[in-house]
């Protein structure tokens, strides 16, 4: 599929992780030129904003290309809830974990990628809105929300895998893991739960696996849930997960669903792609096909 305007845009995040950012954009911008596209590069949030607002449609002037998303699962989701669904995303990623870059494809081989964005290929995926904003990896609550949302509130520059270990250990130690009513598009009795992760990707940090598999583009989210707290059970959470087994525990819950709605009666955080969201309640749906993406969708 041919691109039109050959005009890329790359959104940077200043504060991602990647030690050698400058040198892999300024690489992507050469590589990009060599194939004949003229490159935009921006790194106020609020410019990139009014960038993708005011970009008009294919035939409608001077459409972009495409969007680079040159950062983390952050800067892939804050581009993706400004631009418009058929404007074709592309990611480079300098975060730290990097979901979604590593389950559709993305690497850090600047030359790979300018490849990818003159073959022009794409397909869609779909993405959760929760509460009115988008995300593209995962929407959690509780405990993995605290920690989410420590680790924001002490944030000076770039995240790395140590940074979350000072936020672990005061989660552990101060949250009380509040009950949490879940209700989905099922019609099924409410669930209670301690811990919910709601996923639009099959993995999780640390290439965890909370479901048995999962489909990006199958107008679905999968949840997982489950229902007894304090640190000890979370231990064994994470053992069951690794292992594979947590799914047939009776105090873990698994399903899909279009909407999901969570309540509690007292303050629980959540937390969306990394970034926290805010408290409880909730509500999720499923925008099914909402993301354009650069590329072929790995089987």
């Amino acid at each position: 599929m041919a691109l039109g305007k050959r005009v890329v845009l790359i959104a940077e995040n200043p504060r991602a992780g990647a030690a050698d950012a400058a040198a892999l954009i300024d690489g992507l911008e050469h590589a990009l030129q060599q194939r004949g596209f003229a490159v935009q590069r921006e790194r106020d949030p609020e410019t990139i904003r009014c960038r993708l607002e005011a970009a008009p449609a294919t035939g409608e002037g001077e459409p972009l290309a495409c969007v680079v998303c040159a950062g983390g699962d952050g800067t892939v989701g804050m581009v993706a809830n400004w631009a418009r669904p058929s404007l074709p995303l592309a990611v480079l990623p300098l975060g730290t974990e990097n979901l979604l870059a590593r389950q559709l494809g993305f690497n850090r081989d600047v030359g790979r990628l300018s490849e990818q964005i003159a073959r022009g290929s794409q397909f869609t995926i779909d993405a959760g809105e929760a509460n009115g904003r988008m995300f593209l990896s995962v929407a959690s609550l509780g405990f993995d929300a605290e920690v989410a949302r420590l680790v924001a509130s002490r944030r000076t520059g770039h995240i790395r895998h140590s940074t979350w270990l000072r936020p672990i250990v005061e989660a552990l130690w101060r949250y009380r893991y509040p009950p949490v009513r879940m209700t989905t598009s099922s019609g099924a009795a409410p669930v209670i739960a301690r811990w919910a992760f709601v996923l639009n990707l099959p993995r999780y940090a640390l290439g965890l696996q909370f479901v048995a598999d999962g489909d990006p583009a199958d107008g679905q989210l999968d949840v997982c849930c489950f229902r007894r707290g304090q640190w000890w059970n979370g231990v064994r959470y994470l053992a069951g997960v690794l292992f594979g087994g947590h799914r047939t525990w009776r105090d873990t819950h698994v399903e899909r669903a279009t909407w999901l709605r969570f309540e509690a009666d007292e303050p629980v955080p959540y937390q969306l792609d990394g970034d926290p969201g805010g408290s409880l309640p909730l509500e999720i749906r499923v925008l099914p096909g909402r993301v354009t993406i650069i590329g072929e969708l790995p089987a």
